[in-house]
């Protein structure tokens, strides 16, 4: 990306964050920069010079060389999805991906001043996948690789930061529920839902996106999108609940109890639904008890409240990438003298004053 590309993304990407149209920008600026102007620097047809970019940065509230940062992480490579029958407009779309990109270049900044070390994740994938029991093997591997076999993970969070993957939380809009991508073109990385509410969607949700970044450059080049979404549920569904369990706990009986049910989802934190998915997938449902089960749910309002109750206790993650540990990332490099106390200041968008008072060395 050459520096007028660069600048254009940028000041988009701030005047967005901003909450600003071209024209609340321009008046900003005093009329000094006119909209018709941003509308080229944003198209990357010139590049302001250095008076305008002063003008620009005081208007925005960021500094000047925001405007030519290099992207660790684009969120513009990422692609987000919404679930079905859910009204997400354009502009909440572009304040979430405004608001991901912020967040995770704020910290793999930080992290990279602090000379963090990142490590890819060591698991072999088959170079061309296309079938449901390939995600399964996979998932298989991904087991045996971490040393987890077929006992259930009680966080789903801390085993994948443990193995190197950076998880991040954002106050999404309903409908949204996560995405995963690479910053600098190596490191691991998903962002999820806070406000998904129930723990067996939201532990589901963390394994679907470790199998996006596991197998998206291995996926068939024919899958559609949709192919592709039921290949990671069959990945997330095997991670949560391994075949061996369902198979030994399941596999003799013709009739199955809720209480059965229940047991299962509080010992391995996955859904009714996707246990149900996992009966069908090893034979246990055929395709008209699958059915069943189905349109039950679809008609009777109290099986489907039981389908969806949560009832797994999930231990509190010990591992958040939360404004907290931001700002103890920053302070950390002030007091080892990696940055100074303005680089301190810009990076958490505080007066010097305010940081020189809390930057205490012992």
């Amino acid at each position: 990306m050459d520096t007028k590309e660069l600048f254009a993304k940028r000041l988009k990407q701030a005047r967005q964050k901003a909450g600003l149209s071209m024209d609340a920008l321009s008046a900003k600026t005093g009329k000094e920069v006119s909209k018709q102007t941003i509308s080229k620097y944003e198209a990357g047809k010139t590049m302001a010079g250095s008076a305008i970019l002063i003008k620009l940065s005081q208007a925005l509230n960021v500094p000047v060389d925001y405007f030519f940062r290099p992207y660790t992480f684009d969120i513009s490579e990422v692609e987000i999805s919404f679930r079905k029958k859910t009204s997400v407009g354009s502009k909440d779309q572009t304040a979430l991906k405004i608001r991901i990109q912020d967040k995770v270049e704020r910290f793999i900044d930080i992290e990279t001043i602090l000379g963090k070390k990142y490590s890819k994740i060591q698991i072999s994938v088959h170079a061309h996948i296309s079938l449901p029991i390939q995600m399964i093997m996979l998932a298989k591997e991904v087991r045996r690789a971490w040393g987890i076999g077929i006992s259930p993970i009680p966080n789903v969070k801390n085993i994948l930061m443990d193995h190197g993957i950076k998880v991040f939380d954002i106050d999404g809009p309903e409908g949204f529920d996560g995405i995963s991508g690479y910053a600098s073109d190596d490191i691991p990385l998903m962002v999820i839902n806070t406000n998904i509410q129930n723990i067996e969607r939201r532990r589901f949700t963390q394994m679907h996106e470790l199998a996006h970044l596991l197998a998206n450059s291995s996926f068939d080049k024919g899958l559609s999108n949709h192919d592709k979404e039921r290949l990671c549920d069959a990945f997330a569904s095997e991670m949560l609940l391994p075949s061996e369990v369902v198979e030994s706990e399941f596999g003799s009986k013709s009739k199955i109890s809720a209480h059965e049910l229940k047991k299962i989802q509080k010992a391995y934190g996955i859904s009714i639904d996707a246990i149900a998915y996992s009966f069908k997938r090893l034979g246990i449902f055929n395709e008209n008890r699958h059915r069943g089960y189905c349109i039950k749910k679809n008609m009777d309002p109290k099986f489907k409240a039981w389908v969806e109750m949560s009832r797994y206790t999930e231990p509190l993650s010990s591992k958040d990438y939360d404004e907290e540990f931001y700002e103890g990332l920053v302070y950390s490099a002030l007091t080892q003298e990696l940055i100074s106390i303005s680089k301190a200041a810009q990076l958490l968008n505080k007066s010097i004053t305010e940081v020189e008072s809390k930057s205490y060395a012992f």
